[in-house]
């Protein structure tokens, strides 16, 4: 009995890192059988033994700099997805040349790019779950966490993914966990890290800077209470003119050369017209961003057409466990596992949105301070991320501008407030009820990534 007991205690005590070696497992798996045309957006093509052509697509980009290793001597927004900032590109091509150094064979060479997001995706499962663990939950509900995040399929579809969104997620992860850091310990080197990954983001991807406004309330509630204080405020400013002194130019820089350069707008964004077959302009704003006409929402559930039609809920939906994989040709049975993976994602979408509400939200005397600015950090990121998306789905009516990919962050700030409501369960029936939703959900997502590496 004593042995038994031992045994079950050393596996609780691990069963955090069992659970992110099984999602490391996975997406090594789901790369390995994926190619870098599956199941990506905007990619266009890559052919490096052809000459170098300023073609289209983050492929296109990412060939150039591997083959010229600097920026295209072109106006960014005159080529399709050129007006990205380098950042995560220039780091696929510098793999891809240490690669070349080991086959010339330029299949390989290709395909190992999609090893950057990989690497990527696991840094963002260890640096999620030490942001779960400062929030002080028991045991069993770091792993409920974790495991949602370990399996849900939006992360596992990045970690294969070529373009800049896997890289772009990883800076926002780790700036959240640096503030998180900076927040415990108030020193210069914490606030540097906020800077750098806050700064290499924005260099990676324009709305990582969302998460500035989080991030600048923090520092302006902490101002605030020294500036009361009148104790560490010299130092404080110090690290803040330090910050500023990093972020700024590390994020801005590129964005900056192209207004002087170019003439480019800081906040140009690529936009695909009123012909494009993604239009959704011609909707009204109440099916788009309140409700969707019911034909509208059974059609697609039914045949599975790429994109979820026009409305911005549907569309994050679909998107947070299928990507924009169009289905209109798969199996009934294919279709049927998409469905009950697709409601079984929206069931858990909400209660953790009630959770964050709760959690986040709603006033807790009890927390200790750092535990409540944390809420703050949190709450304020969810609704800057939210409020930037449907702003810019409202100002660019297109299906693809409604992408789940561009509020992933927050499926890191739901996942903890559900994990940490996870771990006030008062009965255990209630843990047995949500443990079978995250393992419906994981079974459901793992036959998904199963159907995808098999194609």
């Amino acid at each position: 009995m004593e042995t038994k007991t031992s045994f079950n205690e050393k596996l609780n005590k691990h069963m955090s890192f069992i659970i992110l070696a099984a999602g490391i497992l996975v997406r090594f798996i789901y790369v390995l059988k994926s190619t870098i045309y599956d199941r990506q957006y905007d990619i266009g093509m890559i052919d490096l033994d052809s000459p170098t052509t300023v073609s289209g697509g983050h492929l296109a980009y990412i060939q150039y700099l591997y083959q010229n290793m600097k920026l295209p001597d072109v106006d960014p927004s005159t080529v399709y997805q050129f007006h990205h900032p380098p950042i995560h590109h220039f780091i696929s091509a510098v793999f891809m040349k240490f690669v070349s150094i080991f086959t010339s064979n330029t299949d390989v060479i290709e395909e190992s790019m999609q090893w950057v997001p990989f690497a990527c995706s696991v840094v963002i499962l260890i640096a999620s779950l030490k942001i779960m663990k400062r929030f002080m939950m028991d045991e069993k509900a770091l792993c409920f966490g974790l495991a949602l995040l370990c399996f849900h399929p939006s992360l596992i579809l990045l970690s294969g993914s070529v373009n800049n969104d896997c890289m772009a997620l990883m800076f926002s992860v780790l700036s959240i966990l640096m503030t998180m850091v900076w927040l415990e310990k108030r020193d210069i080197i914490s606030i540097i890290g906020v800077a750098v990954f806050l700064g290499l983001g924005i260099s990676t991807k324009q709305n990582v800077a969302e998460l500035a406004f989080a991030i600048g309330l923090i520092f302006l509630i902490i101002l605030i209470r020294e500036i009361k204080d009148r104790k560490n405020l010299s130092k404080l400013i110090v690290q803040y003119i330090a910050a500023g002194a990093i972020s700024i130019p590390v994020g801005m820089w590129f964005y900056i050369r192209n207004l002087v350069k170019y003439g480019m707008s800081i906040l140009w964004v690529y936009d695909l017209g009123n012909d494009s077959w993604q239009y959704t302009g011609n909707y009204s704003v109440i099916n788009r961003f309140l409700w969707p006409v019911p034909s509208e929402m059974i059609d697609n559930f039914t045949h599975f057409k790429i994109g979820c039609g026009y409305n911005v809920w549907m569309q994050i939906m679909r998107t947070s466990v299928l990507g924009e994989w169009d289905m209109a040709s798969v199996s009934k049975p294919i279709k049927l596992i998409a469905v009950l993976l697709m409601f079984t994602g929206i069931f858990i979408a909400f209660i953790a949105f009630l959770c964050m509400i709760r959690v986040f939200v709603l006033k807790d005397e009890n927390a200790p301070v750092y535990d409540r600015l944390y809420k703050v950090l949190f709450a304020a990121g969810y609704v800057s991320v939210m409020i930037s998306y449907l702003v810019f789905a409202y100002k660019y009516p297109q299906q693809c501008s409604m992408h789940f990919r561009y509020i992933e962050i927050t499926l890191i700030f739901t996942t903890a407030a559900l994990a940490i409501s996870y771990g006030r369960l008062k009965t255990k029936h209630m843990r047995i009820i949500w443990n079978t939703g995250l393992c419906v959900f994981g079974m459901l997502s793992l036959i998904m990534c199963a159907v995808w590496c098999l194609q």
